[in-house]
């Protein structure tokens, strides 16, 4: 019986015979996420595929960045909403994240996602900033820009529930 490491590493050497640079380009950013994590560089493999960074810009906001692959771009070949909505959270989350007392959490209660036009682009721009800070519901707004960083393709808001951390 193939052990599952046998079942991949077969499946791996097919897709390598004959995947264009496309699929190539997939397959090494998966690989990569996954080494991010087992490595710690990454907490999540979802940050590892989109080489996710981000840092405060102020009291109350924040900017995170990603890179697109073609991984995560829908059949139009622009960012696929989903995407677009996970990178409008994460960046949002994080700034509540980070703003929060130690022993204090969050959890999106709410998101809201306004998509203003097609993103293309190698590199996004998600610029988010903290509208409100209650004793356990902050809410934020964040608008998401491409290469072109000129006017937002998509703007979204989100509350986040405050909770202690476990």
């Amino acid at each position: 019986m193939m052990t599952e490491k046998d079942a991949l590493l077969t499946l791996f050497n097919d897709i390598m015979e004959e995947a264009t640079e496309e699929e190539l380009h997939v397959v090494r950013t998966l690989l990569e996420s996954a080494r991010a994590v087992q490595t710690k560089k990454e907490r999540t493999y979802l940050h590892g595929a989109l080489k996710y960074s981000g840092t405060l810009t102020g009291e109350n906001s924040y900017e995170a960045t990603i890179r697109l692959s073609p991984f995560f771009l829908n059949n139009l070949n622009i960012l696929h909403g989903g995407i677009a909505a996970t990178f409008a959270d994460s960046a949002m989350g994080t700034l509540v994240g980070l703003k929060l007392p130690e022993d204090k959490t969050s959890v999106t209660s709410e998101i809201k996602v306004n998509y203003l036009r097609p993103i293309k682009g190698e590199i996004l721009k998600c610029k988010a900033e903290i509208v409100h800070r209650g004793k356990n519901l902050w809410v934020t707004e964040s608008k998401i820009y491409d290469d072109g960083n000129v006017r937002p393709s998509i703007f979204s808001s989100a509350s986040f529930f405050v909770i202690r951390k476990r």
